[in-house]
């Protein structure tokens, strides 16, 4: 039987001393033994909260496409209302608001409104830079209204009485045209209509008293008479005189009619109607006329039907939509005993709840006037929680309690749309509960992205650690060889003797 110190070679080097073991690798391992089940744990933290975000993506995403077609369904507009539509557009158009009355109107148009034009005579100014002088113009439109605009020294000259009359003078707009002959200074009323028009202007220099139609203006340098000066101007006035006796001017060079104001005439239904503008508003009930030219069209304003049910089948669709999403991130399956992310979810619990009640509890606003709530239009629960809508059902309560229906789902308080749109106000503004979670959730993986980088510090101590105890078990795994060395020379040395 072989003796301890014949075993202790083959002990020393299983330790590792000369035999080639890698150290460092059993370090790795050792260390990768230790920090696994940690790594592990840490792993499945970060999938599991990502899984989360990933998952209150997708919910906030269902609850933005919800509100998106929720939008408009709560104006009163999208569950009654009036379409109106012209046979010429060219002619006239029209547009109709809630509560116009039906029915198709003949509309003849014989005159469009229009605006005035005046311009001084061709020839009456050599140049831009003609000095006017100052004082006063007072312009009378064909009401009888009268405005001043005063004309100071500095505005003397033609660009200055232009820029004086756009400055003062409101519904009158002063340009400078050069037709060849000369700069001609054009007025033009802003708005249409024989009331807007200009009927008369007089002048009044600075140096003398306000000139009426066939007056002169008083001489003299600043003011001059009617061949010098703003009093030039005195003779530079349009009367509706001159119009009904054809002329163009008065004999010293009076302002010219380019364009002669007018109002729209139009006959409907045989009935002659005259307005200052084209847009005739009170002429149909609850409807508005465009006219556009002459001619002759067919206009009609017809009830809208089936918006009512239209709207709230794309309501309850939407509703089912979104519902149905957060069923699925929130479900458990039995049978593979996989939970969805959001399973059990309180968060997600709440919103479903609220939606659900937003939707079908009764609007307090209209009192114990029927309908009160969406089952009373036909929308029952399902087993599954999704809606239905019994299509019969609603149009009797649409055809019973038109304005009550509308009211029920556009209320701005307690109407079922209104209700919606808060619920998902708070699941989606800004410091919604869905922004709360999600900075939850990052905050965790902050927090294992922290665990993480303590796990890599303890690791990396660990290693140095192992380091310098194996470094310390070469060392005395190397006296041990230098001991075994000796001890084998020795054994060698006394079996050699023994047989001598």
């Amino acid at each position: 039987m072989a003796s301890p110190l014949d075993q202790m070679p083959d002990m020393i080097s299983k330790m590792g001393a000369g035999s080639g073991t890698n150290t460092k690798k059993m370090v790795q391992d050792l260390v990768q033994a230790e920090r696994a089940p940690t790594e592990k744990r840490l792993n499945q933290r970060k999938q599991e909260v990502q899984q989360e975000l990933s998952a209150l993506g997708k919910m906030r995403s269902a609850m933005s496409q919800f509100r998106d077609a929720v939008k408009g369904l709560g104006e009163a507009d999208a569950y009654s209302g009036v379409k109106a539509e012209s046979s010429d557009d060219g002619v006239a158009s029209i547009s109709a608001q809630r509560g116009a009355l039906p029915g198709r109107h003949t509309v003849q148009v014989e005159q469009l409104a229009q605006g005035q034009r005046l311009a001084t005579p061709s020839g009456a100014f050599e140049e831009r830079s003609a000095t006017l002088g100052s004082g006063r113009l007072t312009l009378v439109n064909g009401r009888g209204e009268e405005q001043t605009v005063r004309i100071g020294e500095e505005q003397s000259k033609l660009p200055g009485v232009r820029d004086a009359i756009n400055e003062q003078a409101e519904g009158v707009r002063a340009s400078i045209v050069d037709d060849g002959e000369g700069p001609r200074l054009v007025l033009s009323t802003q708005e249409s209509g024989a009331g807007n028009a200009l009927q008369q202007i007089r002048v009044a220099p600075s140096e003398g008293g306000e000139q009426q139609a066939g007056g002169e203006s008083p001489a003299g340098e600043e003011g001059g008479g009617s061949e010098s000066g703003l009093g030039r101007l005195a003779a530079l006035r349009y009367s509706a005189e001159q119009e009904a006796e054809g002329q163009q001017g008065a004999p010293g060079g009076g302002m010219e009619q380019l364009q002669p104001a007018a109002d729209a005439v139009a006959v409907i239904d045989g009935m002659r109607v005259r307005e200052e503008s084209n847009k005739l508003e009170g002429a149909l009930q609850g409807a508005t006329l465009e006219l556009q030219g002459k001619g002759r069209a067919q206009v009609s304003v017809e009830q809208k039907t089936g918006l009512a049910e239209k709207n709230i089948q794309g309501l309850i669709e939407a509703y089912n939509k979104v519902q149905g999403q957060l069923d699925q991130l929130s479900a458990y399956d039995p049978e593979s005993e996989q939970a969805a992310p959001l399973q059990g979810d309180a968060t997600v619990r709440s919103l479903s709840s609220q939606l659900s009640r937003a939707l079908t509890a009764p609007v307090p606003a209209l009192g114990d006037e029927p309908p009160q709530s969406l089952g009373d239009l036909g929308v029952k629960t399902e087993r599954d929680g999704s809606l239905s809508l019994d299509s019969a059902r609603l149009q009797e309560a649409v055809g019973q309690h038109p304005q009550q229906v509308t009211r029920l789902m556009t209320d701005p308080e307690s109407g079922v749309v209104a209700r919606v749109q808060g619920v998902l106000k708070d699941a989606l503004g800004r410091d919604s509960v869905l922004d709360m979670r999600k900075e939850g959730l990052q905050d965790r993986l902050e927090g294992i992205s922290e665990e993480r980088e303590e796990l890599d510090e303890r690791m990396a101590q660990r290693e140095e650690q192992l380091r310098e105890q194996f470094s310390s078990m070469n060392s005395r795994v190397a006296e041990l060889n230098k001991t075994s060395d000796f001890l084998e020379s020795r054994l060698a040395n006394s079996k050699q003797g023994g047989k001598e």
